[in-house]
Formats: C-alpha cells, structure tokens, sequence
C-alpha cells in the first residue's frame, strides 16, 4: 500500500484544521452579548469559484496523468504548482471567511482536507 495519498490528506486536513484555529485565536472578540459579525455575503461565490476551479484542474491532471502512460504527453509542470496552490487555498478558505472555530466545523473542515489532500496526492501520483 502506497502510504503517499493518506500522507496528503491527513496533512491536508491539519493544515485546514490549524488555520481555522489559528484564525479563531487572532480574530478580534465580539462584545458580550453580542453575536459574532457574519461574512460578507461575496465569500460565498469566491469559495464556489477556487472549488470550482480546484475540481476542474485536479480531474484534468489526474485523466491527463493517467492518459500519459499511453500517450507520453504529460501536462507541464505548472499545472501541478497551481493545482497544490489551488489545493492551499481551499484549504485556508474557511478560515479567511470567518468561520466559527466549533466541533461541526473542524470536523467538516477536516474531513474535506482529508477529500482535497487525497486527490491532489493522486494527481501528481499519476503523473508519468
């Protein structure tokens, strides 16, 4: 068993774990009594917009990688730097936008770091 992929994703899913809590820790308090401010409503489309673009980059590495054992073209080595930082960026997203540090959200902000470590640890695995 190539212990590579699980490498990624547990690193993957410490990284966004550690800068949700590291962004908690830095973030101003709300005034007692008061309810933290909500993020800005154009978070929302620019998440949706670096998972878009994240999906679409790593399923394109990845069928080109795995085309280029037969082929011999493979992608540039560019593509493979944009996608890990593409990778980071989703990763350190929640904690930009201000999510709350709480169980739920560690939890599913662990588990899709465990999602994005995993294929972008494939993408470059395949790659010839």
């Amino acid at each position: 068993m190539n212990p590579g992929p699980l490498i990624a994703a547990v690193t993957a899913a410490t990284l966004a774990a550690a800068s949700l809590a590291v962004a908690h820790r830095l973030r101003p308090r709300s005034p007692e009594g008061e309810a933290p401010p909500e993020p800005h409503a154009t978070l929302a489309s620019i998440g949706s917009g670096l998972l878009s673009g994240f999906t679409l980059l790593t399923g394109f590495l990845i069928a080109t990688g795995w085309a280029a054992r037969s082929t011999g073209i493979t992608p540039p080595g560019g593509l493979y730097a944009a996608d890990l930082a593409a990778g980071t960026a989703v990763l350190l997203y929640p904690a930009l936008a201000g999510l709350p540090f709480t169980p739920r959200y560690v939890t599913a902000v662990c588990l899709f770091g465990l999602l994005v470590g995993y294929t972008t640890a494939l993408a470059f695995q395949l790659r010839p």
